[in-house]
């Protein structure tokens, strides 16, 4: 809402896109450590807060551009739940739970892929569907829920670290949604990955 509150200002400073850092529900400040995809930071506000950034931002218009971690989550979150935070069963807790196969462990659960060595970024395993579906392909993934909410584009998090043909998926899933969603409008930002 505080920056729904200064687009007039920013507008008249020429502005065209707002470029936000990760917003979703996270441990820490920054939120590099995702928490939750499908969650804004209570710290920040809520998905209405943010659908009405979009609507007035487009209305006067600007852009509103959100920043996907996909390389990995934070140990604590919904999806590996390394300190239990979470009702679900996390990849740290059981090796049957669904999002096990989200993440590689050479010895389960001290020891598995953390982005550049940081046990508390565990690394995802784009191979897995599960996965895959969740960010990307699902009908209601976190690429298209955000893009349903709002969102005119996507930042990608170390997206040289991403497999080309998972940053083509994420392409081809924002053409999809700008077709079915937005009637073909320019209403979505594509860059060429």
């Amino acid at each position: 809402d505080g920056i729904t509150s200064k687009l007039d200002y920013l507008q008249s400073l020429g502005v065209t896109t707002i470029y936000l850092s990760p917003i979703f529900e996270s441990a820490s400040n920054h939120r590099y450590d995702t928490g939750d995809y499908s969650r804004v930071d209570p710290m920040l506000g809520d998905e209405a807060a943010f659908s009405r950034l979009c609507a007035e931002a487009q209305r006067l218009g600007m852009r509103v551009m959100l920043d996907g971690v996909f390389n990995h989550t934070g140990f604590d979150s919904v999806y590996f739940n390394g300190r239990g935070t979470y009702d679900s069963v996390g990849a740290y807790q059981s090796q049957a739970s669904q999002y096990y196969p989200w993440y590689s462990f050479s010895h389960w659960p001290d020891q598995y892929s953390s982005w550049w060595g940081i046990y508390t970024l565990p690394q995802t395993n784009e191979d897995d569907p599960g996965y895959t579906g969740y960010i990307i392909s699902d009908e209601d993934s976190i690429i298209k829920k955000w893009l349903r909410l709002g969102a005119s584009a996507w930042r990608l998090d170390v997206a040289d670290e991403l497999p080309d043909w998972f940053l083509e998926k994420i392409r081809a899933a924002i053409i999809i949604a700008v077709k079915r969603d937005f009637g073909g409008k320019e209403n979505i930002v594509v860059a060429h990955l």
